[in-house]
């Protein structure tokens, strides 16, 4: 039975609508799988920028605190807190893309808690550079682990562009099978149909634009990365530092102009050359942690000291601070080297100053103020009537500036670790009673009187003439600030295994708004009553050193009765040996120096004769 037209006419209208609706359907399907894919390609490349962005700005801020802890500028740490700015901006972003990706969730924790902990730590750094100096701040540095930071954002890196590529390729591929299954029954149906053939040319159309789309995408991205790159090797150039990159082997890859310049390269980099020829003892330190076939390096924490060689022979005294960056399955030394010879020249006019105050101010100083109390004894004669307060003024204010010259030449010594302590067992009764004895005389014209609480069975572990010189300086501002006919109670006591030396005054006492600055560098008492007492304004200071360079703490107490109580603790005994057997004076400082002896017999002299 032939089939009517008009039912042909329909099978072939069903025929050719099943063909458009298949065609259609797999289309939108492929349309809407590319759109997908074109979105999830540009959000993955998205996270790859952010998290490029994260390493560079960590480098960025790396390079400031570095920077800020070799010169102390303040622009270093405002790149520094800049770049960590920018990288808390980056994680924003990042917590937003990563919502729905719950693999990644733990991967940014671990960065956020990373990132944060190297921040925390770099302001600790810079703190005590603040409070504390250079030298501090490399002691604490070395407590914290700054060299891992930046593999681990760059291990996330890689490790996210490793899964996003895995993923874009699994995406690719199935995307194309499912484009050969599509096309081969496309084929078939549209082996009578033209419009078959028009859809399935609009959809390899859309997908070829779709895979151009992607690479624009990658393109753009690789761009972004290559202005990063220019921008940071712009950076390099301008930083106020020599910077080197060197390989484990000790050959220069890269410098910037200061480096050159400063090692006589003008005209040519020393690309290439051992940096043991420029910098000997660069590599000394560095050691391979997987063995003599390893290709890790662990560089030596700090800043050191080294003395460099320009092309001409001539010695350049420098610093460098050197840590190691991952490059692939490569490893890069990476030294910040700056030029100290101003430093070392401004040091040798300072050490040739207090020689002069030495030489040049005390000794004339001692004759003079020897000259002046044989006039008070009458020992040249006796003197006109009523010239006898100008010269008790003379000889006071004599002793008042050999106090000044000996608390600054003291001050030096404590600042640049070199006072000497030797350390023994005493009675802490003896240093009390001692200090009272050469105090005396003061206060007795103060007429204060003195009640001791003192355990005579303590001793103490302390350097003699050094704790002998605290107690007399807490002991003579208790005088000062003390009323005619007052009383000033002395206390000994075991505070655990330590020995307190508590001084109490029942005078006008020191406003809470002080307390601060009491133990700062030229600062003086002032009591409540708003005057000034006299003094160098060190003496505190000076005694807080040497307080800590023995172990101890030194503080003040405001009683509510009024007054002010000054006390300070030292070791009961000698310290307990650590493991090789030796025993370490706590806090003790560097021995003086070989360039410091002839000062310090001068110093020595000096006192002799005011004596």
């Amino acid at each position: 039975m032939q089939l009517s037209l008009t039912t042909k006419t329909s099978a072939i209208i069903v025929v050719v609508a099943f063909v458009i609706v298949f065609i259609g359907t797999t289309t939108l399907s492929l349309s809407v799988d590319r759109l997908q894919n074109s979105y999830l390609v540009s959000k993955q490349f998205q996270l790859l920028d952010l998290l490029n962005s994260v390493v560079i700005e960590l480098t960025r801020g790396e390079t400031g605190e570095k920077e800020y802890l070799l010169t102390g500028k303040a622009v270093a740490k405002d790149r520094f807190y800049f770049a960590f700015s920018q990288i808390e901006a980056d994680i924003s972003k990042l917590k937003v893309l990563f919502s729905d990706r719950s693999e990644y969730v733990m991967l940014l924790e671990d960065l956020t808690e990373s990132l944060s902990f190297r921040k925390s730590c770099a302001e600790e750094v810079m703190s005590v550079r603040d409070a504390s100096g250079l030298q501090a701040a490399m002691e604490r540095s070395r407590r914290f682990d700054e060299d891992g930071m930046t593999q681990h954002v760059e291990w996330l890196a890689k490790d996210v562009s490793r899964t996003i590529n895995r993923e874009m390729t699994d995406r690719f591929s199935d995307l194309d099978r499912d484009n050969l299954n599509s096309m081969g029954g496309i084929f078939v149906i549209l082996c009578s149909s033209l419009v078959a053939l028009l859809l399935l040319k609009y959809g390899v159309t859309r997908y070829v634009e779709d895979r151009q789309e992607a690479e624009a995408v990658l393109n753009k991205a690789r761009d972004a990365l290559a202005e990063r790159e220019a921008r940071m090797r712009a950076l390099v150039s301008t930083a106020p530092d020599g910077i080197v990159t060197v390989t484990t082997d000790g050959i220069i890859e890269t410098s910037n102009a200061v480096f050159d310049q400063m090692f006589g390269f003008a005209s040519a980099q020393p690309v290439g050359l051992s940096v043991e020829s420029i910098l000997p003892g660069f590599m000394l330190g560095f050691a391979s942690a997987d063995g003599p076939e390893g290709s890790a390096v662990k560089p030596t924490s700090g800043v050191r000291e080294l003395s460099g060689l320009t092309r001409d022979g001539l010695r350049v005294p420098v610093e460098i601070s050197i840590s190691n960056v991952s490059r692939g399955e490569e490893t890069v030394l990476i030294g910040i080297v700056r030029d100290v010879t101003e430093r070392k020249a401004v040091e040798e006019r300072v050490r040739d100053f207090y020689s002069m105050v030495s030489h040049e101010l005390r000794t004339p100083l001692a004759s003079i103020r020897t000259a002046l109390g044989l006039l008070e004894t009458n020992f040249a004669g006796a003197l006109p009537e009523g010239s006898m307060p100008v010269v008790k003024i003379a000889a006071d204010e004599a002793d008042r500036l050999m106090r000044l010259i000996n608390d600054i030449l003291d001050m030096r010594k404590i600042e640049a670790g070199k006072m000497e302590l030797y350390s023994d067992t005493y009675k802490a009764s003896e240093l009390v009673n001692r200090a009272l004895e050469g105090l005396s005389t003061l206060s007795d014209e103060a007429l204060v009187c003195f009640h001791l609480a003192v355990d005579d069975s303590l001793e103490v572990f302390c350097d003699y003439d050094r704790t002998l010189q605290v107690l007399s300086n807490i002991l003579s501002n208790a005088i000062k600030y003390s009323p005619p006919q007052g009383q000033i109670d002395v206390e000994i006591s075991n505070f655990s295994d330590f020995c307190r030396f508590s001084v109490r005054d029942y005078g006008p006492g020191v406003p809470k708004n002080q307390t601060h600055k009491l133990f700062a560098r030229f600062e003086q008492l002032r009591s409540s009553d708003g005057q000034y007492r006299s003094g160098t304004g060190l003496g505190l200071a000076i005694a807080k050193a040497m307080v800590e360079a023995q172990g101890g703490q030194i503080g003040i107490e405001l009683p509510d009765d009024g007054g002010s109580l000054f006390w300070f603790t030292l070791p009961l005994s000698l310290p307990e040996p650590d493991e090789e057997g030796n025993v370490v004076e706590p806090g003790a400082y560097l021995e003086t120096k070989d360039e410091d002896k002839d000062e310090q017999a001068s110093e020595e002299s000096t006192k002799e004769n005011s004596l």
